[in-house]
C-alpha cells in the first residue's frame, strides 16, 4: 500500500531550508549566474548552515561560476568539494565525483590548448604526451585526469588521406570516456539534461522507498527506488524531512536533480 508523501510528520531542518533557498534561486533565474552565486555564497559562509547539503551547493555554485565565465573561481570551488574518503556518506561522495568530472573537463581543455601550441610550432601533434608533460612547471598540463588516471591519447590517421602523419588526435579521460570528457561535448550553458523527476508517493519507510515519475530523453516512466537506487537514469539520494523534496543526481553525476511531490506541481 502506497503511503502519501504529503503527510508531513516532521518539519524541514534549517539546513534543508538553507539548501532550498539556494536551489530556489537557481530554479527561478538559471541564467542569472551572478544572482545564483550570491545566494549560494550567502548560505555557504558557515558550513553549519548547510550541513550535509554543503557539497551540493558548492558544486551548484561552481557550475554557475563556470557558466558565468569565472573559470578560476569555479575550479577553486569544485576542488573544495573533492574528498578522498571512499567511505564517505552518499551526498559528499557523489559531489566528489561531480567535481572531479567538471575539473577533468577543464583540465582536458588545458591539455588541448597545449596540443594546439605544439602543433603551431611543429606542424604536427606529438606521438605521445611526453613533450608536453616535460615542459617547465606552470606550463606543463596535468598528467592525469582528476580521477588519477593518465590521459588516453593517440594520434589518428585520416581514412582517405595518405602521406600525412600526426595531423589529428584522440584525447579523453579513461573514467569518463571519449564523448564525455570535454567541455565541447557537454557545454556549460544549460544546467542539466532533459531529465526531471516527480515524487508520486512513499512505498515503505524501512528502508525508505519512494515512487518517482521521471522524464528523460526516452519519455516518461515510473519507478521505485530506495536511497541510493536508480530510477530511469536518476539516482535517489535523500528525501527532505517534510517530504517537500527529494535530492537526486543524474546517473553520470554531472547535475543535481530535485524532485517535488506531484501535488505541488
Amino acid at each position: 500500500m502506497m503511503l502519501c508523501v504529503c503527510a508531513r510528520a516532521q518539519v524541514a531542518t534549517p539546513q534543508e531550508e538553507a539548501f532550498l533557498k539556494a536551489w530556489g534561486a537557481h530554479v527561478r533565474t538559471p541564467n542569472d549566474h551572478k544572482a545564483v552565486i550570491e545566494v549560494c555564497q550567502s548560505v555557504m559562509d558557515k558550513s553549519s548552515t548547510l550541513g550535509e547539503f554543503l557539497p551540493v551547493v558548492k558544486t551548484l555554485a561552481a557550475w554557475h561560476l563556470l557558466a558565468g565565465g569565472k573559470q578560476a573561481d569555479a575550479i577553486r570551488i569544485f576542488e573544495s568539494a573533492v574528498i578522498n574518503d571512499k567511505a564517505a556518506r552518499p551526498i559528499p561522495r557523489f559531489a566528489d565525483t561531480m567535481a572531479r568530472r567538471w575539473l577533468t573537463r577543464l583540465d582536458h581543455a588545458q591539455l588541448e590548448k597545449a596540443l594546439s601550441v605544439y602543433y603551431a610550432d611543429n606542424v604536427e601533434f606529438p606521438s605521445n604526451l611526453a613533450p608536453l608533460m616535460n615542459l617547465p612547471p606552470g606550463k606543463a598540463p596535468p598528467k592525469n585526469d582528476r580521477f588519477g588516471d593518465p590521459w588516453v591519447y593517440k594520434t589518428e590517421a585520416f581514412s582517405r588521406l595518405s602521406g600525412t602523419a600526426n595531423q589529428r588526435y584522440s584525447l579523453y579521460s579513461k573514467n569518463m570516456g571519449n564523448k564525455l570528457s570535454s567541455l565541447k561535448a557537454l557545454p556549460a550553458e544549460v544546467y542539466g539534461s532533459n531529465k526531471s523527476a516527480t515524487i508520486i508517493g512513499r512505498r515503505s519507510s524501512t528502508p525508505l522507498s519512494i515512487e518517482f515519475e521521471t522524464v528523460t530523453e526516452s519519455g516518461t516512466q515510473r519507478g521505485v527506488a530506495t536511497e541510493g537506487g536508480l530510477v530511469s537514469g536518476i539516482r535517489f539520494l535523500k528525501l527532505g524531512s517534510d517530504g517537500r523534496f527529494a535530492l537526486m543526481i543524474d546517473s553520470d553525476c554531472d547535475f543535481w536533480v530535485i524532485a517535488t511531490p506531484a501535488r505541488s506541481r
